[in-house]
């Protein structure tokens, strides 16, 4: 009996663990700044967010926003952060291969977070 009950402990802490470790990222980095010709083209479209300029996904809107911040002085940048980059939330691709997100925030409220 004893063994049993060991076994089920052993089963629900690694189903546990197992479902800590695939999590799903909240936010959606979309970069522009690489591709200045067609950063003009994605920002002034009304859905900005096309899978090709995912640069990467986070946990939190700060750590998003602090990741394309950094690109733009890696790259020593003068594109201001509301034209460089996106974080959207929750990003999901429908039926028509078309990406949706339930919430987005242009750039970072400082350019040099």
């Amino acid at each position: 009996m004893t063994s049993t009950i060991s076994k089920l402990l052993l089963a629900a802490l690694g189903f546990t663990v197992v479902m800590g470790c695939t999590r799903t990222p909240e936010w959606t980095l979309f970069y522009v700044a690489d591709n200045p010709a067609n950063a003009e083209k994605a920002i002034a479209s009304a859905n900005m967010v096309q899978t090709e300029f995912i640069l990467g996904y986070y946990d939190t809107l700060d750590q998003c926003q602090a990741k394309g911040a950094g690109m733009l002085r890696l790259q020593g940048s003068s594109m201001p952060a509301a034209q460089a980059f996106v974080c959207a939330q929750q990003c999901q691709v429908d039926d028509n291969e078309q990406l949706h997100c339930q919430h987005q925030v242009v750039g970072a409220e400082l350019d040099a977070l």
